[in-house]
């Protein structure tokens, strides 16, 4: 029963994990222009996360390339700009821009997401 309990439990966890919002602003400065271009805006914040793994360090080079997109400052090999069009430079203000970049990082950001399962709930389960 034990065992049941703690399983309902669990799931309970990964069906009504809170999923991060979308400010209105990110929404309609980045994510409508991806989806209309067909440009993955989660495999490009992976990217990121792979080549520079710290939040800071993205943020510094997402907004350096935000402002200056040139094949050399992009995260992304050469052959993906035969696919996608290359990037307008941003003409908003840094600070909007830093807020901007900031809801994108916390909207794809993976550590919200993970739920740490208690002592008690892996003991039951790893006794299956």
């Amino acid at each position: 029963m034990a065992k049941i309990v703690s399983l309902l439990f669990l799931l309970s966890f990964i069906l009504y994990a809170e999923k991060p919002t979308v400010g209105t602003q990110l929404e309609q400065q980045c994510f409508n222009c991806h989806d209309a271009q067909n440009i993955p805006s989660e495999m490009i914040y992976r990217r990121y996360l792979l080549k520079y793994s710290s939040k800071e360090t993205i943020k510094k080079q997402m907004f350096s390339y935000l402002k200056a997109p040139l094949v050399k400052n992009s995260i992304m090999p050469p052959q993906f700009f035969s696919k996608f069009p290359k990037k307008q430079a941003m003409q908003m203000d840094d600070k909007r821009l830093n807020i901007m970049i900031d809801q994108y990082i916390a909207y794809f950001d993976i550590k919200p997401k993970i739920k740490i399962i208690p002592k008690k709930s892996r003991q039951l389960l790893s006794q299956e």
